[in-house]
């Protein structure tokens, strides 16, 4: 969905609010031994950091606008993170509750980006409610990690929540200057998912990666099955990115991930 303005009156809002459906998966391979709850067959849960310096945050917000060791902890490259149960994907980033707290830390539990975790002995991200194939499951789990949605079906604009999933929640939330009633896993307009709910019985996850699927059709991507190379999959992003502002290309001026970042996420959501 795209984001509007902030100062426009709600009636002028609402009618900027068409059909473009603009705006933390399925699951990555995971270690063998983990099982599908997410817990260690044996072992003790964890998180490994990749190859970058990072930080473990009180809040799931920019580091540089948290304090070192009382709201940010300095966690370095290639470290090894022992946890109390699996973490728990909000978005981009994944909350774990560490064994032990990080010398000088000042809270705990905290946040992860997760990009910045090379593995985990639990599932980084979700899977797609339905019975889709890999290749659809990967792509839509790549909008979602475009949109920072990660699994949550249950998210509107501005990383608020709702609890019921009967319909479309139709609240419009206004954060960072702009104001949307997006919602859901691939941040549905409501005007959009008027436009794609028909015969869906409501909006709940499978219901919500049917109707992606519509969008994604509807945009002239015909063999979302068939997925494989980069040529076929920077083709299908080209032809979406009118639909999701957070993909490439897109012209409404909102931050985008790159290219090459969506397919580094799509491989490693499809395996290969």
């Amino acid at each position: 969905m795209f984001a509007l303005p902030a100062p426009l009156p709600v009636l002028a809002l609402l009618s900027l609010v068409l059909s473009a459906c603009v705006v933390d998966m399925d699951p990555s391979e995971t270690d063998e031994g983990v099982l599908a709850d997410g817990k260690a067959d044996g072992a003790t849960a964890y998180v490994e950091i990749g190859e970058a310096d990072t930080f473990l945050k009180k809040r799931a917000v920019q580091s540089a606008e948290l304090a070192l060791g009382s709201e940010k902890c300095e966690v370095p490259a290639g470290t090894r993170i022992e946890l109390q149960g699996s973490g728990t994907v909000e978005g981009s980033h994944v909350r774990v509750q560490l064994r032990t707290p990080l010398p000088g830390c000042g809270f705990n539990p905290g946040y992860l980006y997760i990009p910045h975790v090379e593995r985990a002995s639990f599932r980084l991200t979700g899977t797609c409610a339905g019975n889709l194939s890999p290749s659809a499951c990967s792509l839509l789990g790549t909008i979602a990690y475009a949109e920072g949605t990660g699994d949550r079906y249950d998210i509107i604009f501005g990383y608020r929540y709702f609890t019921s999933y009967a319909n479309h929640p139709r609240r419009i939330v206004c954060s960072g200057g702009y104001c949307s009633d997006a919602a859901g896993r691939y941040q549905f307009l409501s005007t959009t998912w008027d436009g794609v709910r028909a015969g869906l019985p409501d909006f709940g996850p499978a219901s919500q990666d049917q109707a992606a699927l519509r969008l994604i059709q509807r945009r002239g991507v015909a063999s979302v099955d068939l997925i494989d190379t980069y040529a076929e999959f920077t083709a299908a992003i080209d032809k979406l990115n009118l639909e999701w502002a957070s993909l490439p290309g897109s012209p409404y001026g909102q931050p985008t991930k790159s290219m090459a970042t969506l397919w580094g996420e799509f491989r490693r959501l499809r395996g290969i």
